[in-house]
C-alpha cells in the first residue's frame, strides 16, 4: 500500500489524496468510500456490476473478518488464496476491521482485556488479538485494523481510559502477530466521548508501527454535534502523511 497527499484545504484539515494497493489496476482517489460487504460481496450489488459504478467507490470494499469466523476454516481460505480468490475480486481492494457498521457492533458490556466482544449475524462472539489477526492472515485484505475496545458515548471516565489502555495493548500484540511488519496495518483510535483520551489514544498510536490509522468508536450514542471536535482532536494528534479510515459516522 502506497498513500501520498496531492492537496490541502485553505486553512483547515481536508486533503486529498492517492491510495495505491498492490493489485489494483488505477490508483484510488481519496477522499473515498468504502463499500460496505457481507462476507466480501457488496450488498445487493451483483459482482459484474460493480465496474458500472463510479470509481473509486468501485474499487474499494470494506470487510468485517467477524463474518468469516463460522463457516470454512481459515486454514482453507488461506489455502483457496484469501478473500480476493474467495470472491473473485483480485482487482479490487479490500480494508478490513472488527467492526461493521450495521451487523458487527461492539458490545462494551461483556469485553473484558483478554477478548473484544461483538454482536454478528452468528450471534455474539468474544475474539482475542491472536485469534483475530490469525484470521485477517487468513483472508490476505489489503489494509486492515487492530482490535479495539469501542464503548458507547455515555461510558464512564474509568471505563473510557480502560478501552484506550486495551486497544494501545492490542495494537502491540497485533503488530508483533503481523506477517507483514505493519506494512499494512492501521492503528485503531478510540476514547468515546473523552477529547482527552481521543488525544491520548491518537499521540500513542502514532507511535507505533503503523500504515495508517482506524478511527473508531463513533456511532454508539454520540452526537453530531460532539463529533468535530473529536475528530479535530484525534487528526491534530497523527502524522499528516498517512491515510485514515474512520468508521460510524452513518449517512
Amino acid at each position: 500500500m502506497k498513500f501520498a497527499v496531492k492537496a490541502w484545504s485553505n486553512g483547515g484539515r481536508a486533503r486529498t489524496g492517492v491510495l495505491q494497493l498492490s493489485n489494483c489496476p488505477l490508483p484510488i482517489e481519496t477522499p473515498s468510500l468504502l463499500l460496505t460487504t457481507r462476507k466480501g460481496l457488496p450488498v445487493f450489488i451483483a459482482p459484474d456490476l460493480l465496474l458500472s459504478l463510479p470509481s473509486p467507490d468501485s474499487h474499494l470494499l470494506h470487510v468485517s473478518p467477524m463474518h468469516f469466523f463460522e463457516g470454512a476454516s481459515r486454514k482453507t481460505i488461506s489455502n483457496i488464496g484469501g478473500l480476493h480468490e474467495l470472491v473473485g475480486l483480485q482487482n479490487h481492494g479490500f480494508s478490513a476491521s472488527p467492526r461493521d457498521s450495521m451487523v458487527c457492533l461492539p458490545v462494551a458490556e461483556t469485553t473484558n482485556k483478554f477478548k473484544a466482544a461483538f454482536e454478528t449475524p452468528c450471534g455474539r462472539l468474544s475474539i482475542k488479538p491472536s485469534e483475530y489477526v490469525e484470521m485477517v492472515s487468513s483472508l490476505k485484505p489489503n489494509v486492515w485494523a487492530s482490535l479495539a475496545d469501542e464503548v458507547p458515548a455515555y461510558a464512564s471516565e474509568s471505563r473510557n481510559k480502560t478501552s484506550v489502555d486495551r486497544t494501545i495493548r492490542w495494537l502491540d500484540e497485533c503488530i508483533s502477530l503481523d506477517q507483514t511488519h505493519g506494512t499494512s496495518v492501521l492503528g485503531a483510535i478510540v476514547g468515546g466521548s473523552n477529547v482527552d483520551e481521543r488525544i491520548r489514544c491518537a499521540q500513542e498510536v502514532a507511535k507505533r508501527n503503523v500504515s495508517g490509522f482506524w478511527i473508531g468508536g463513533f456511532g454508539l450514542g454520540d452526537s453530531m454535534d460532539e463529533r468535530p471536535a473529536l475528530l479535530n482532536a484525534v487528526v491534530d494528534n497523527l502524522p499528516k502523511e498517512k491515510p485514515r479510515q474512520i468508521c460510524g459516522l452513518g449517512a
